[in-house]
């Protein structure tokens, strides 16, 4: 018999207030502690463990529930005895006994994608996941993990790149990327270099927002349904926050911090776990109060509501939720002149790099800021 847990306690908070998260397995009732590398603030985390909707708590807890599985499953198939010294080995160590291949590590990793789905990924944004993975497996002909090298990629990235065009190979690399370091993080490869000197060109795509008036136009149109306002009413919240649309879903009214007239969230991220800062304007607060807090509605009816939301409004740019929190960096950069460090902190990007890509300034705001500065 074997179960396993997590906890932080509140005991083992550093000077931040944040304490690491505990794996506890118990295996024939003997009983191991792992400390975790996350550290998160005990109450938090208990709030997110409670959550049925996907955060980032829970992700990172799946992930490592994963692993525990497959280590017990991989130990028990090579006749192994399974105790808690040996899974917590594997765990710290990586596998040493156990033949963990790439098909291996796509089941878990796809096990982790699909709880997704629906929530911050589509499912063909799923289905291009298995498409890569399964070339991944193909081409490297299913190797041992712990075997696959940088000579291993830039073979892969090869075979990708001729077959597929410049933009397609970049797009699909990305994700090639993100299933290997996740392979990485995991301890099933060693190889930390495994990206090194593989270069791609992606031409940055022109970042579209709406413009003032649009914007209006979502907000003032009355609605042939219900459903159809609510929507409209999301998406003015989002350009009012800039929040991506996980993070705006999981907006809770103890959320809200109040200091002196200004009224603001400051959380992580649930994609990056990147801190942002997003400032509760009176329209905001409006429309949380309106619907008592309450935004839960799948990506997927988000953005099929979206469009319908966009002909009723005589927009003709496409609406879908990321071109609002384009919008909000816009008009923050242009319109309200803040500077791109607090922007940034706005959007929780975790450099300016990020951020740049997102806002780009008008010239017309460069000549008034710089006349501004110098008097002229």
């Amino acid at each position: 018999m074997w179960n396993f847990s997590f906890r932080v306690r509140k005991q083992k908070i550093d000077r931040y207030g944040l304490a690491p998260i505990e794996l506890t397995i118990n295996i024939n009732s003997k009983r191991s502690v792992i400390q975790l590398p996350m550290k998160v603030q005990p109450d938090e985390f208990n709030r997110l463990r409670a959550s049925k909707r996907a955060n980032y708590i829970n992700t990172y807890c799946e992930q490592e529930r994963v692993k525990v599985y497959r280590t017990v499953t991989q130990l028990q198939t090579m006749g192994y005895e399974v105790t808690t010294e040996a899974v917590k080995n594997i765990l710290r160590n990586g596998y040493t006994a156990c033949s963990y291949r790439i098909s291996d590590l796509r089941d878990d990793y796809i096990k982790i994608l699909r709880k997704r789905v629906g929530v911050d990924l589509t499912e063909g944004v799923f289905k291009k996941y298995e498409r890569v993975m399964q070339r991944a497996i193909d081409h490297l002909q299913n190797k041992e993990c712990k075997n696959i090298t940088n000579a291993d990629m830039k073979s892969l990235a090869t075979e990708m790149r001729s077959t597929l065009q410049e933009s397609t190979f970049a797009n699909q690399w990305v994700i090639a990327k993100t299933f290997f370091t996740f392979g990485i993080h995991n301890k099933h490869i060693a190889d930390t270099n495994l990206f090194a000197t593989i270069k791609v060109s992606k031409k940055a795509k022109a970042v579209d927002y709406l413009t003032v008036e649009e914007v209006e136009q979502i907000r003032s149109t009355e609605y042939s349904k219900e459903a159809l306002r609510r929507v409209a009413d999301f998406a003015i919240l989002e350009i009012n926050l800039g929040l991506a649309y996980c993070d705006l879903v999981s907006i809770k009214k103890e959320d809200i911090i109040e200091e002196g007239s200004m009224r603001y969230i400051k959380k992580n991220r649930m994609k990056t776990n990147a801190e942002y800062i997003s400032i509760i304007t009176d329209e905001a607060l409006h429309i949380l109060e309106k619907y008592d807090y309450d935004i839960s509605i799948s990506n997927q009816c988000y953005n099929r509501f979206l469009k319908q939301v966009g002909k009723e409004a005589s927009i003709e740019k496409k609406l879908h939720s990321h071109l609002f929190r384009h919008t909000f960096a816009h008009h923050q950069l242009n319109e309200r002149h803040l500077n791109l460090a607090t922007v940034s902190k706005l959007l929780g990007h975790t450099n300016l790099k990020q951020t740049q890509h997102y806002c780009q300034k008008h010239t017309s705001t460069i000549l008034e800021e710089f006349a501004l500065a110098n008097s002229i």
